[in-house]
């Protein structure tokens, strides 16, 4: 005679919690990328207690799927008992987005720009209302802010940022900037105004410098870099610490770079636009 297993009454409570009328109903996948997405706006290794908290799960929940995902090989354990996403999520990524694949083609001029500085140097691109760097080259290594590849900050206080936001359309802008803005020092500029009058100088001179928005101690300088059809999806730049000279011909060294990171890019050979609304349509993309 089969003997029942005992209930696990926590087990049961999260489960109702996680199908309750007045949580967001959602399917066994949609709750897995949720526990990945929680290591995406900071990367640095979670408690269980934590990835539950951002990705919205039960504390069972996230413990079954964490456990489901790792031995998939997607989570890794640090000696401290936390978890971080691990190698196997970057290689998937780097066989199949378009970002690592810029990357590639820009790390060889991102190395040659911070050789001839010796400041930290960086790609990015837009995500959302935040900037996100695809590549970050520091004169420090053990640097643990969000300027490394993956770490996110605001469009508005970065070079980057502005330059990406500078090429984007006006009503783009005038969204973003309709959104409350942070100050993280006395000379972020958050006023529309000021802002849109150092992106209209960006479009004009192809080159932005930006002096102490994150810190006030630091400054920077970013370009854009068009893709073979002329849309600016990515920004090269470099930061600067006020108290070391300026590298001489800062401000053309980065302008150089960003030119021939472009030049790589249009080297590539590009797909007619016919295909490429085809290629959307078969996908149900519209």
């Amino acid at each position: 005679m089969n003997q029942k297993q005992p209930v696990d009454i926590q087990s049961v409570r999260d489960r109702l919690r996680d199908t309750a009328p007045g949580h967001p109903k959602r399917t066994a996948a949609a709750r897995v990328l949720s526990l990945l997405d929680a290591f995406a706006h900071r990367g640095e290794p979670l408690t269980l207690s934590e990835i539950a908290r951002r990705a919205d799960l039960s504390l069972t929940t996230t413990h079954r799927l964490a456990h489901e995902v790792r031995e998939w090989g997607g989570l890794d354990l640090d000696d401290e008992g936390r978890y971080c996403l691990s190698r196997k999520i970057l290689e998937l990524a780097s066989a199949s987005t378009e970002e690592l694949r810029i990357r590639e083609l820009a790390l060889p001029h991102l190395v040659d720009l911070h050789r001839r500085t010796g400041i930290t140097v960086n790609l990015s691109v837009r995500e959302g209302d935040d900037v996100m760097y695809l590549e970050a080259l520091r004169a420090h290594p053990n640097y643990t802010g969000q300027n490394r590849m993956g770490g996110r900050l605001p469009l508005h206080v970065t070079a980057t940022g502005l330059v990406l936001l500078a090429f984007s359309s006006r009503q783009d802008q005038e969204e973003y900037l309709a959104t409350p803005l942070k100050r993280y020092t006395r000379f972020t500029k958050t006023r529309p105004d000021e802002l849109h009058e150092t992106m209209d100088n960006t479009r004009r001179e192809g080159i932005l410098r930006l002096d102490g928005a994150v810190a006030a101690g630091a400054g920077s300088i970013a370009a854009p870099v068009p893709d073979a059809l002329g849309q600016v999806d990515v920004a090269v730049g470099a930061i600067y610490a006020h108290r070391n000279p300026e590298p001489h011909g800062l401000p053309d060294l980065v302008l150089a770079t960003a030119r021939r990171i472009a030049r790589a890019r249009s080297e590539r050979p590009v797909l007619d636009p016919r295909t490429i609304a085809f290629n959307r349509s078969q996908a149900g993309l519209g």
